[in-house]
């Protein structure tokens, strides 16, 4: 079946132009005058957030076909993926999606793809179908089940006659109801509609519906289309109430549909990747293998469910919690060997998530502990500073410095740190790293080198609070950082910029701030903040 939309070349203009319709992601800040934490500025009314419209990353455009038609029709492997680098690190970033001619053909072709499954589905998915004349009234009920779902709201009317006017050529032209429906579907899945998130002009400010805010919630904690609970609520307006809206935010949360975003948000705030056995040297891990490598991916994603749920920036960074199988048990070196998943409590050795096996071995060298990567996600991910870009010669510059025999990771960053081009960063960056100098390439506790050089993971982080923060270890060094406030405001800061999916503004201060005091008082939870972020004026109220 060949499927041709009338509307194709002008849905594909349309596509190529939506995002210069809503503005640039990562504008600069706001007019206003705001000060450093965002002044007295936070307590006189909305700050209204810029907001660009992005196109569906390839996780969501999967989980959308899935809960928009169920489990018969195949998303297609035609859809665009991404392209470029993440200034947040965060995944979601419109720049990264952006459409140019090559994507437009593989969204067309991925559209069509899912329409042929449609097809191959219909008497599933539309009973009405299978009657010997199943005309407009069955038409009518595959637009306002389907596409309704697809544009996560109702369509308007002349959306409909766009679409009626697609089906009748079809028929026109001799396509049967089944093929008609394929060629309707084939043009909904190609509209900006459908591909992008998109919300109404905000002028200077304006309050989002019923409908944008159930798709901002949905896609912000499910990747996906809102349920119907969420949808019902749209309809009635209560989304509009705060309240309303955090207990959507933690009836979301809850479901199980939420873990996929949750282990997300921590695998890229904490830039940790899954590891294989190729990644490592053999013969600084032996036994790593691919069953391994499985276990410590899965640990580290349960730890962080467990601490997204029901944990805290202290119980994070200072927990001795695990999850283990036979494979992790014996890695910590623990006698039993559990059948199924359990959580343990480690030894004094281990401080939380930063010790959590998965987060070091991505964070190491192929046959050793990296000290500069370790130490930049202490400056850069849990303390948000900002740091300058290395010298172009970086590399050839480290080459040239010179280093003792057999070097412990404190020669080497003493020998870097003499270097005036390198001092200024290193001096920030390296002492966080080398406080996990216990933790070889695997993660794997150490007490010396393979040189038989002991490792001393004190240090001084400097500039942290008001003053240095002086430490004899790992463990006291994140048992300090996390009652440290600029941590719980790092978190804040991380949360806006994962749930509006760009770098944080001036404009977006007050919602940092205020998610930042919740994590920051003793009880507050990691959940609490999430919601808070969803009840924000941030996520609320647009302008353009």
């Amino acid at each position: 079946m060949t499927l041709n939309p009338r509307s194709t070349l002008a849905l594909l203009a349309t596509l190529l132009l939506v995002p210069g319709c809503v503005g640039d992601i990562g504008d600069g800040p706001g007019d206003g005058a705001l000060g450093e934490d965002g002044g007295p500025l936070c307590a006189n009314g909305a700050l209204p957030t810029r907001l660009d419209a992005r196109r569906l990353t390839p996780t969501e455009y999967k989980n959308v076909i899935r809960d928009v038609f169920g489990s018969t029709v195949v998303p297609s492997d035609k859809y665009p993926g991404s392209y470029g680098k993440s200034s947040t690190g965060f995944s979601t970033e419109p720049t990264l999606y952006t459409v140019g001619e090559q994507s437009v053909e593989s969204l067309m072709i991925a559209a069509e793809d899912v329409a042929e499954s449609v097809a191959g589905s219909l008497p599933t998915l539309l009973p009405c179908a299978a009657e010997a004349d199943p005309g407009d009234v069955c038409l009518e009920t595959y637009l306002s089940t389907y596409v309704e779902r697809a544009y996560r709201r109702p369509i308007t009317e002349e959306e409909r006659a766009t679409l009626v006017a697609t089906y009748d050529d079809g028929r026109a032209t001799g396509a049967s109801f089944t093929e008609a429906i394929a060629m309707v579907t084939a043009h909904a899945l190609q509209t900006p509609q459908f591909v992008y998130l998109t919300e109404a002009a905000g002028g200077e400010g304006r309050e989002l519906d019923g409908y944008e805010l159930a798709t901002r919630l949905s896609f912000y904690l499910w990747q996906t289309i809102p349920d119907e609970q969420l949808l019902a609520k749209a309809a009635s307006g209560e989304l509009a109430d705060r309240e309303a809206r955090a207990a959507e935010a933690r009836r979301l949360l809850a479901d199980p549909r939420a873990d996929a975003t949750l282990i997300r948000f921590f695998r890229e705030w904490t830039v940790t990747e899954d590891v294989t056995p190729g990644d490592k040297d053999p013969n600084a891990v032996a036994g790593f293998d691919d069953a391994q490598a499985a276990s410590m991916a899965e640990s580290f994603d349960r730890f962080v469910l467990d601490e997204a749920r029901n944990g805290t920036i202290e119980s994070l960074l200072t927990s001795r919690a695990a999850w283990v199988d036979a494979n992790m048990a014996r890695f910590f070196g623990q006698t039993s060997q559990p059948t199924e998943w359990t959580q343990t409590q480690l030894d004094e050795r281990y401080s939380g998530l930063v010790t959590q096996p998965l987060f070091l071995a991505s964070h190491a060298h192929y046959g050793d502990a990296n000290y500069v990567a370790r130490g930049k996600f202490v400056r850069v991910r849990l303390l948000c500073a900002e740091l300058g870009s290395p010298p172009a010669d970086a590399q050839a510059q480290f080459a040239a410095i010179p280093k003792p025999a057999d070097p412990t990771g404190k020669d080497v960053s003493a020998s870097v740190t003499a270097n005036p081009s390198c001092a200024g960063c290193h001096h920030q960056i390296d002492p966080g790293g080398l406080a996990l100098e216990n933790f070889g390439a695997l993660g794997e506790y150490r007490t010396a080198y393979t040189s038989g050089k002991a490792i001393d993971p004190s240090g001084t982080l400097l500039a942290v609070g008001d003053g240095d923060l002086t430490f004899a270890s790992y463990s006291d060094m994140f048992a300090a950082l996390a009652n440290d406030p600029a941590v719980a405001a790092c978190f804040g800061t991380q949360i806006v910029r994962f749930a509006l999916s760009r770098p944080e503004t001036e404009e977006d201060v007050c919602a940092a701030k205020e998610i930042g005091e919740v994590v920051a008082s003793p009880e507050g939870k990691l959940a609490d903040a999430l919601v808070a972020m969803a009840v924000s004026d941030a996520f609320a109220i647009r302008r353009d």
